[in-house]
This record gives C-alpha cells, sequence and structure tokens, in this order.
C-alpha cells in the first residue's frame, strides 16, 4: 500500500541578515567575520544563514541576534531577522532598524542601474533585498 506524501510541516525560513548588517556601520564592512566573531559561530555559518543554504536552529539565530543587538543598541526579536515564510513581526527593514527609509544595494546592479524586481518599491517599504515586497504566496495547511 502506498503512503501519500506529507506535507512539509514548517515553511522556507526567509532571512534578512544581510539586510539588517547593511544597516549598521559596524557590521556592514567585514561583517561576516565581525559578526560571527561577536556571536561566537563559525563565520561560514553566518555566510550559509545568509546566503539561505540552511534552515538555522534557534541557538544560531539567537546568538546572532544578540550580537545584532550589541553592534546597532537595538532591541531585535529573532523573528524580524529570520521567519517562515518571511512573515516577519516587523514588516519593513528600514522600521526595523530605525531607518529613514533606504533601499538596499540590491536595488541596484552593479552598472547603477534600477533592479526590476523593485520597480514600485518606495524607500524605506521593502521587506527583505530577496523579496522586497514579501511573499504573498503561502500554502494553505
Amino acid at each position: 500500500m502506498h503512503q501519500p506524501l506529507t506535507p512539509q510541516a514548517f515553511g522556507p525560513a526567509i532571512n534578512r541578515l544581510s539586510d539588517v548588517m547593511e544597516h549598521s556601520d559596524r557590521l556592514s564592512f567585514c561583517g561576516v567575520r565581525r559578526l560571527a566573531r561577536a556571536a561566537r559561530v563559525s563565520p561560514s555559518s553566518v555566510s550559509r544563514l545568509m546566503h539561505g543554504q540552511i534552515n538555522p536552529s534557534f541557538l544560531l539565530v539567537a546568538r546572532i541576534t544578540t550580537a545584532v543587538e550589541k553592534a546597532t543598541g537595538l532591541t531585535i526579536d529573532p523573528r524580524d531577522i529570520v521567519a517562515e515564510h518571511g512573515e516577519f513581526l516587523t514588516r519593513f527593514t528600514c522600521d526595523l532598524m530605525q531607518c529613514r527609509g533606504c533601499l538596499p544595494e540590491a536595488a541596484r546592479d552593479s552598472d547603477g542601474h534600477h533592479n526590476p524586481k523593485f520597480a514600485g518599491v518606495a524607500p524605506g517599504k521593502w521587506v527583505c533585498s530577496r523579496n522586497p515586497e514579501g511573499i504573498s504566496e503561502r500554502k494553505s495547511a
């Protein structure tokens, strides 16, 4: 007898760590090594998390969040760094980082041209650089 496949229990873990780091003077330059050292984790773990190559453990996210808080002086909930389906507690990165409103480096390509996925996105009103408007397509459970 063939069992039907069970759907994945959890949705994808979307992170905006690189966007948060981009908002910090201390973490925007040599940030991966600096953040890894402050969080007491390996630089490869930080890099893999930033590039969406791992679904991180709570301990990893908690350590990274604590290090980001120390670097920025802000109080940040770990669910504003990594969230299932990208459903962050604070919708916009600039609101989280108390920024007046900007666009991330990803809004422009290497030639300085506007990135099409940021078309119509106002400064300060973007969720994360990979998904500027957030993730709207969520499978029902």
